[in-house]
């Protein structure tokens, strides 16, 4: 009889094995219902089976479902306190769902038993980063290195806490349009310094255009105030004090708004102070995709007596996640790009390519250069090709 009920539990552990064999296949390709369903199954009928509910938690939390993932690791843990794939995953569930507070006091619970542990070093100062303990977290982050110095993961991530303790950027830019009737360049040259602060960046720029003889200055403030997670606006003053080439007075705020699942969405307007002024509605629906980001932005002018749109889609793949990037942008309407000048000003109807690149360098320093041609309706006069190119240089500290 003892061989028997000994052979019956062998049998029902080698089919529980399997079962969470065939899960964690599903949930690597992407077939999640099916190994939830799955592991529901095994967990009802073997409940004491920490491999099934650990798994059933991490793929609970590969699908959102915070609360319902915390249920069936927290059983695991009140069992095994620091068992070695729920105690991760439960770290995880508490970073993903808002709580890095929570996250700590996990990875420092693992840290204790395993002070070398790598896996959850590296946890805790993703917690401690996300806790803007950004001292804690590099020296966390050191503590790894000097046990694993060739962790790529590690070392990158130190160098981003290291950069988001640089709150300022000073930057110089420069542009130069060209034009096919070989009329006078347009020349414009920027400065500017940006600060970031707990409530949003702000930015102080000074700009100076130089066209026909003539030269114009403009200072513009720009803020991005943050008022809760996923959402925050643009807002912008300039003032032009003997107005030629700019608009006396320009003003422009946007919401946006993330949805969630990558996507954004913003609403906002552009108010140049031209004679006649030029009040511009604006749009976007932006999603991040991986290192990928997609842009579609609308502008409308109903006060032109044109009220067509002009539409802009762009898109820029970011390598290494320091900043470097390089993009494409197609937009074909009354606006060139975003409106700031008469240059702008003077477009009717265009169609317009442009590529853009930054590269990160050494960490303090970033370099970025624009290139775009247009073939442009204007104001009286035929048809007009322009080549613009524009390069910049910033230095955080």
């Amino acid at each position: 009889m003892f061989v028997l009920l000994l052979c019956t539990a062998v049998r029902l552990e080698a089919g529980q094995d399997a079962a969470v064999m065939r899960a964690r296949v599903l949930a690597v390709d992407g077939e999640r219902s099916e190994a939830i369903a799955l592991l529901q199954e095994s967990v009802a009928a073997s409940p004491e089976n920490s491999d099934a509910r650990t798994l059933l938690g991490t793929v609970l939390s590969w699908e959102g479902r915070y609360d319902e993932a915390r249920l069936e690791l927290d059983i695991v843990l009140t069992a095994s306190p620091t068992h070695g794939d729920a105690l991760p995953a439960m770290i995880n569930v508490e970073l993903w769902s808002n709580h890095p507070g929570r996250a700590q006091e996990l990875a420092s619970r693992g840290l204790r038993n395993r002070p070398k542990d790598v896996g959850m070093l590296l946890a805790e100062a993703r917690a401690l980063g996300a806790l803007n303990r950004v001292t804690d977290a590099s020296e966390t982050l050191d503590r790894l290195l000097v046990i694993d110095p060739r962790n790529d993961e590690a070392r990158e991530m130190r160098r981003r806490l290291q950069a988001s303790l640089r709150l300022w950027e000073a930057r110089v830019d420069a542009s130069y349009d060209a034009f096919s009737d070989r009329r006078v360049a347009w020349r414009e040259s920027q400065v500017s310094v940006s600060r970031s602060t707990p409530a949003g960046s702000i930015l102080v720029r000074g700009s100076r255009a130089e066209r026909f003889g003539l030269t114009d200055d403009q200072v513009e403030i720009e803020m991005y105030p943050r008022f809760r997670a996923g959402t925050y606006a643009y807002v912008a003053g300039a003032y032009s004090p003997h107005p030629l080439l700019y608009p006396q007075h320009r003003y422009a705020a946007e919401l946006y708004q993330s949805l969630g699942a990558g996507f954004e969405v913003s609403a906002g307007f552009r108010r140049l102070a031209f004679e006649p002024g030029v009040t511009i509605y604006t749009g976007s629906l932006t999603k991040y995709y991986g290192n990928w980001l997609f842009t579609e932005r609308l502008f409308v002018t109903p006060d032109s007596g044109d009220t067509s749109p002009s539409l802009h889609s762009s898109f820029r793949r970011y390598f290494g996640g320091r900043g470097t990037y390089v993009g494409l942008r197609y937009g074909r309407g009354h606006w060139r790009d975003e409106p700031r000048n008469i240059n702008d000003f003077e477009v009717l109807n265009s169609n317009v390519v442009a590529a853009d690149a930054a590269v990160i360098l050494r960490g303090h320093f970033e370099l970025s250069v624009t290139g775009s041609y247009s073939r442009e309706n204007r104001v009286e006069q035929s048809d007009l090709q322009q080549y613009s190119l524009s390069t910049g240089l910033g230095f955080r500290f």
